[in-house]
């Protein structure tokens, strides 16, 4: 599994960074509204999880990193 860091100003100008990993990506809302606006552009056929977590990464300005050491099995959602 990759992993990704985003890093963005918070509501009070606090520097705010997040690690989202593949399958946070897959199971945000994010996705669902992102598979919406592919058929409604008539672009269904490139729905898959590549090109969604592609997709992903350029509108948050994501890095992929390493997979942290504090990240188990348990708490990898």
């Amino acid at each position: 599994m990759k992993y990704y860091r985003i890093s963005f100003l918070g509501e009070c100008g606090q520097h705010v960074e997040e690690i989202w990993s593949e399958k946070q990506i897959l199971s945000n809302t994010w996705y669902k509204n992102w598979t919406i606006m592919m058929v409604e552009d008539d672009k269904a056929f490139m729905i898959d999880n590549k090109t969604a977590i592609d997709d992903w990464v350029v509108v948050h300005w994501a890095v992929e990193i390493p997979k942290p050491d504090w990240i188990t099995d348990e708490n990898c959602n």
